[in-house]
């Protein structure tokens, strides 16, 4: 899961707003609010949780990383360590901790009765999902701002991203894969900001190659075995981390060049099916594999037939500066003002609004959009009737067809994880613990 940096500390963004307004106005507190308000947004009911456990009970934050898988829900903790609980009752299986240290970030990820523990120091701890028990330990891996893990038959990919802080670069990340079963390091590579796996055809792909410039890295994007890190096919790719999308039936690798024009590549061979200009942005290949959308941080969506390249439509829809997130569903596309960006900024000063909104997938048309004060801090979630959306720390549910707010869930989740959906459930992870709701 991709992880954004912690920012629980700050004070929230309405909050901000709204004092610098009063402050800008002076005592018309309610002419501040009137302005700042959300308009015609009329709060919904508030839907009672399936089951919520307090962060207290473990001494530390549950705010990083989260997985479900097999009944269990799974979190990674401050600590660092990791925590498990029983996805039905909520109640905690089993905690571990690698010891007493200093923040830390950290990742788990779960496969085949394991769970793995990746932390930015570059310690990878390996455990029996059922009850706790360690399994192996793999330190001084690399180092990295945040760490992803992803089993690919006998292997245990890692992925370390590079830290860079106000001081300047700590030591490098790295790439590497591990014998999921012992720990055993097989392969080491440079570190890579794409990391996007392929279980059914058992390749990750990767950045290849050495890294020269670890600020701007436009290395190609390749097909990297995962048992023993040989490259089987690599293209050229933009600079963008996130340019890079796979078809649902792990035919088809999307990617973006140097050139930010749209390629497709067989995912076996490497052969380039149809290249076409587009522009720079974030890929998303729906669910059905019949179209790829590539959005950019300037709010412009373009819509692409993902088997012939060819473009149907393009639009703009925000304004300024904005990383849209998108999700397809029943011939609509939803779409949020991903990463907590909004649309706007209110007199400069860099206040955060948030929209959701609906188009027509055949011709890009707007069928609604609810403009919000709150940014969304994740992609929308389309399940059923609802599309969910994360504003600051609440669940807001829409309604798909008409837009029209149907259901809240207070202090649900944090802008450090997205809601996660397993068997009709949903799961959100913040600095108070973790909640789950029925769908």
């Amino acid at each position: 899961m991709s992880l954004n940096s912690n920012s629980r500390f700050r004070p929230s963004r309405r909050t901000f707003l709204l004092t610098a307004t009063a402050g800008a106005l002076g005592v018309g507190g309610y002419t501040g609010w009137e302005l700042l308000r959300d308009k015609d947004v009329a709060a919904p009911p508030t839907r009672a949780p399936l089951w919520d456990f307090e962060a207290r009970q473990t001494g530390g934050r549950l705010n990083f990383s989260l997985a479900v898988d097999g009944g269990g829900v799974f979190a990674a903790t401050s600590s660092p360590g990791i925590l498990a609980l029983d996805a039905t009752t909520g109640r905690k299986r089993w905690s571990a901790r690698l010891g007493e240290g200093s923040w830390e970030s950290g990742s788990v990820t779960v496969a085949d009765g394991s769970a793995y523990l990746v932390t930015a120091t570059g310690a990878v701890q390996a455990y029996r999902a059922d009850d706790g028990e360690l399994l192996w330990s793999a330190r001084e891996l690399g180092s990295g701002y945040s760490g992803a893990a992803a089993v690919l038959g006998s292997t245990l990919c890692v992925q370390l991203t590079r830290y860079v802080d106000d001081e300047g670069p700590g030591k490098p990340g790295a790439l590497c894969g591990l014998d999921s079963a012992t720990g055993r390091v097989r392969w080491t590579a440079p570190a890579s900001g794409i990391f996007q796996p392929l279980p059914g055809r058992q390749l990750l792909f990767a950045r290849t190659g050495e890294l020269t410039d670890e600020t701007h890295d436009a290395r190609p994007v390749g097909a990297v075995n995962p048992l023993t890190g040989a490259v089987a096919w690599e293209a050229p790719a933009s600079a963008d981390e996130e340019t890079i999308g796979l078809s649902p039936d792990g035919d088809t690798v999307y990617l973006l060049d140097e050139e930010h024009r749209l390629c497709a590549y067989a995912t076996g061979t490497g052969e380039r099916r149809w290249r076409v200009p587009a522009m720079d942005g974030v890929i998303t290949v729906t669910e059905d594999g019949g179209t790829v959308y590539v959005c950019t941080y300037r709010g412009d969506l373009a819509s692409y037939d993902a088997r012939s390249g060819e473009r149907r439509w393009r639009r703009t829809v925000a304004k300024g500066y904005s990383r849209p997130a998108v999700a397809h569903r029943d011939g609509r596309v939803f779409i949020t003002s991903g990463d907590g960006y909004g649309f706007d900024s209110f007199f400069g000063m860099g206040g955060e609004r948030g929209y959701v909104l609906a188009l027509a997938a055949d011709s890009g048309k707007e069928l609604w959009r609810v403009n919000r004060m709150e940014p969304c801090s994740s992609p929308p979630t389309a399940v059923g009737d609802d599309v969910i959306v994360t504003h600051s720390a609440d669940w807001w549910a829409y309604d798909a067809r008409t837009g029209k707010p149907r259901w809240r869930l207070a202090a649900a989740s944090s802008i450090t994880a997205d809601p996660y959906v397993a068997s009709g459930v949903l799961y959100g992870l913040c600095d108070d613990g973790i909640r789950a709701a029925r769908l």
